[in-house]
């Protein structure tokens, strides 16, 4: 399996300066638990970082600050770490693992053009694992049962 044939595509992003409460209302709306962090510079707009409704609840609720004027900036998590639209899924992990993150940005070239995350391969893993085992399900009905695959005809 391909990265883009997973990924969701086109990530919701957030500009650094915006509140953690914006934020969470965002994700809120987007059905998102992650926001792709932007900030502007003399070239336009760049990728600064990540921001998850983790580091949310870390970040502001657990430690006691008030989301309604703390920023995005104060608590994301800098940087972004991706992986290209045509690596595998094995790429994927391996980066997941050795960088310990959840969530990484896909590009195409130099551009974002979407977000994969733990989950997204679980379930497309599962998924597959499940055509398997409805594979060796039905091979056993057939020994059982006694019913063998039909002649091919050419």
């Amino acid at each position: 399996m391909r990265i883009d044939e997973l990924c969701t595509r086109e990530p919701v992003h957030i500009p650094l300066s915006c509140t953690l409460q914006e934020a969470a209302v965002q994700m809120r709306d987007q059905h998102v638990g992650s926001l792709i962090v932007t900030e502007a510079t003399a070239s336009g707009t760049r990728v600064a970082g990540v921001l998850t409704d983790r580091d949310i609840v870390l970040g502001s609720t657990a430690a006691g600050t008030d989301p309604c004027t703390n920023q995005v900036g104060d608590i994301m998590t800098r940087g972004l770490v991706t992986v290209g639209r045509h690596n595998g899924v094995a790429d994927a992990m391996q980066l997941l693992l050795s960088h310990g993150v959840r969530r990484l940005g896909v590009l195409d070239g130099e551009a974002l053009i979407g977000v994969i995350s733990m989950d997204d391969i679980v379930g497309a893993m599962a998924a597959e694992w499940g055509m398997l085992s409805t594979i060796i399900s039905n091979e056993q009905e057939r020994e059982r049962t006694g019913h063998t695959q039909s002649a091919l005809h050419v």
